[in-house]
């Protein structure tokens, strides 16, 4: 029997399909109908669901009190997708459901592979007073984790009389827990933390480099025996955290790896927060069984194999080889693999759709056949038809239901005023003139900003590939338009091939015709620009493909010796609290006739105070001699309008200035600790 047309079943069977479960997801937003809860449930519960329907689906129930979906929400914490999880977590603090959650919020905070989520777990436990599992934040591997917490530890320890009790929540000994206690005290007492020696990887990693490019491109050139010989050091390199470098990692192991520098790669694997698991699927995918067996009874055999290797050993038993195999060393090792094991999940309650589900008898199934407007869910009519050997879509509704249209804005095409430039100057030999402030995509600036933007002076942009919104902007602009703007473009790369790759993505993703500024991106070491890099940046130029290069750097050093030997332009981190670049860059600039942009004129915001203007940040940077031009980063039209000031109104008074400086050098020396204590890499 089909479920008729105008049940509440015949709506939430919309959910099944992929293409319109979001929108119909939003469209029973408010609902009070048990169908279309359950349905909603059963879509933010199922793992093969994407990240916007599950998304979608836990929003439209957040008027709902229920038990039901309160359970639903502490166990979406779990949800294969982040945003979702990090999503959910959110829910658990606003509905105070910490008692429900605290299981799930401590395995988020000590196990999740994003620190999005974790630092989202460790706020809401931190919100809840559960201060007594927080301390595996103090050792996390992403300095965000780490920083949330400090600010918690921070206002915790404001009476001198807790500073104690708070210190005891960390994780000691470790180097980023000794680091966060150093912070804390600097806090506290304003006494700056003693000089640490700084780790030096080049002194056990001969090919050793600060630019991830640069060390993927050695690992390259060292060619199948120079990796070959090198691996005893590759595996310390097996997490690194760029993506090219660990790729090679991978390939010299599965190429030349014996069972010994298998398991001792698989050892720095330990952490479920550094993402492990994407490295070892693309180590393990495809090799031998015999190859994997070997590694496997070699690991269980070490008489204290790293939990890590231990995990992914003991799951080898009974898939590749027999477990009785290894029986002794299993039984020997069991109380390790206790730790390691996965948690439980709760089972669900009796009234639950899956536990009604999985009590079906073949009498009651039939009868849901029969009869499926007894049923709420559509997951226990489904497992009804499948132990009936009924297709489920013959309990479909004759006619589907479909969420009410939403009316779509056509995308209609920008045009753009004439761009009236204020103060222009030209970057580079031969290179575009523009406003001396740019606009960046970086925090998705709506369309109409770019829009708003051009229509105040603005002829310069900031792009890269997951700029959303600015592509969007640069693609419905007329070719007129296009040209009338300047894009500037960089690459992470070091090989010639890749970086004319990017050139050509940034060309077509814009529909330019050339890339009026291009850079060598966040160039950490010379051994980045090869002869062989400077000679494909000149060819691109005699392509037409760009009109000027140059890079960008945070290493002053760097910098000076670029504008020595003639790059132009040159782009580099200024503001009031970071000011050595002006005397040890911008003078040899204005010497040599250089452009230099500048970027990170608020610290991200952390410069701005109440007793100046946002704007003044960049009005700041464009006042300094030998700055041609800088970029501002709005999310929003209000910040934009606020920064465009600058453009507008480009003198700094006297006493604004002053109170700038004043910030700058307190943000200084909070930075200074900052990276050396709660930032540090240890």
């Amino acid at each position: 029997m089909r479920v008729p047309n105008d049940h509440p079943l015949a709506r939430s069977y919309a959910l099944l399909d992929p293409n319109t479960a979001a929108s119909v997801a939003l469209a029973f937003r408010g609902t009070v109908e048990r169908a279309e809860i359950e349905g909603l449930v059963e879509l933010v519960l199922n793992r093969e669901a994407r990240a916007t329907d599950a998304a979608a689906a836990l929003r439209s129930l957040e008027h709902d009190t229920s038990e039901l979906v309160a359970d639903t929400i502490v166990r979406a914490t779990g949800s294969p997708h982040p945003s979702v999880r990090i999503a959910a977590v959110g829910e658990v603090a606003r509905r105070k459901l910490f008692g429900l959650a605290k299981r799930s919020l401590v395995r988020l905070l000590t196990a999740d592979a994003f620190w999005q989520v974790r630092r989202a777990a460790l706020n809401a436990l931190a919100e809840a007073g559960r201060r007594e599992v927080l301390a595996p934040a103090s050792n996390d591997p992403h300095w965000r984790v780490r920083y949330a917490f400090a600010q918690w530890l921070g206002a915790w320890g404001r009476d001198p009389a807790t500073r104690a009790a708070v210190l005891g929540l960390l994780v000691l000994p470790n180097p980023h827990a000794e680091r966060l206690r150093a912070y804390l005290h600097y806090r506290w007492t304003g006494e700056a933390p003693a000089e640490r020696v700084p780790d030096d990887p080049s002194a056990w990693c001969p090919f050793w480099d600060w630019d991830p490019a640069v060390i993927a491109r050695n690992l390259e050139l060292l060619g199948r025996s120079g990796r070959r010989d090198a691996l005893p050091v590759l595996a310390r390199l097996v997490n690194h955290p760029d993506e090219r470098v660990r790729s090679w990692v991978v390939l010299a192991l599965r190429e030349d790896g014996s069972v010994a520098q298998w398991a001792h790669a698989l050892s720095y694997l330990g952490d479920p927060r550094e993402d492990t698991a994407p490295v070892l699927d693309s180590l393990t995918r495809g090799v031998e069984l015999d190859r994997i067996e070997a590694v496997a009874k070699h690991i269980l055999a070490m008489e204290s194999p790293p939990l890590a290797a231990l995990k992914w050993a003991a799951a080898q038993a009974g898939e590749v080889f027999p477990a009785e195999e290894a029986a002794t060393d299993l039984v020997r090792l069991r109380p390790q693999l206790v730790a390691v094991s996965e948690p439980t999940e709760e089972p669900f309650p009796d009234t639950h759709p899956y536990s009604r589900a999985a009590a079906l008898t073949p009498a009651r199934a039939n009868e849901l056949i029969e009869h499926p407007t007894q049923e709420t869910s559509w997951f226990v009519l489904a497992r009804a038809a499948k132990l009936c050997r009924v297709p489920i879509w013959h309990l479909a509704p004759q006619a589907p239901w479909k969420a009410p249209a939403v009316p779509r804005e056509p995308v209609e095409p920008l045009s753009l005023p004439a761009i009236n430039l204020v103060r222009p100057r030209q970057i580079g030999p031969g290179g575009p003139v523009v406003s001396p402030l740019g606009v960046s995509g970086h925090y998705g600036l709506p369309v109409e900003g770019y829009v708003r933007a051009a229509e105040q002076g603005v002829n310069l942009f900031f792009w890269e590939p997951n700029y959303v919104t600015l592509t969007r902007f640069m693609t419905r602009l007329s070719p007129a338009d296009r040209r009338g703007v300047h894009v500037l473009v960089g690459t992470f790369e070091a090989d010639p091939v890749k970086i004319r790759k990017d050139v050509e993505r940034a060309l077509r993703n814009m529909k330019l015709e050339r890339i009026s500024i291009f850079l060598i991106f966040w160039t950490q070491s010379w051994q980045r620009i090869t002869p062989d890099v400077r000679a494909e940046l000149d060819r691109l130029k005699a392509d037409g493909l760009v009109q000027v290069y140059g890079l960008s750097t945070h290493n002053r050093g760097i910098a000076r010796d670029a504008i020595i030997e003639g790059w132009n332009p040159v782009m580099v981190r200024h503001s009031a609290a970071h000011r050595k670049a002006e005397t040890e860059v911008l003078p040899f600039a204005r010497e040599r006739g250089i452009s230099v942009l500048t970027f990170n004129n608020t610290c991200y915001g952390r410069l701005l105070d109440p007793s100046f203007r946002p704007s003044d940040c960049f009005r700041y940077t464009l006042n300094t001699p030998g700055v041609s031009a800088c970029f501002t980063a709005p999310s929003n039209l209000e910040y934009l309008e606020e920064n465009l000031d600058a453009l507008r109104n480009p003198e700094l008074a006297d006493e604004v200035r002053e109170k700038l400086l004043k910030r700058g050098a307190w943000m200084y020396r909070e930075d200074t600790v900052f990276r050396k204590t709660v930032r540090a890499e240890v």
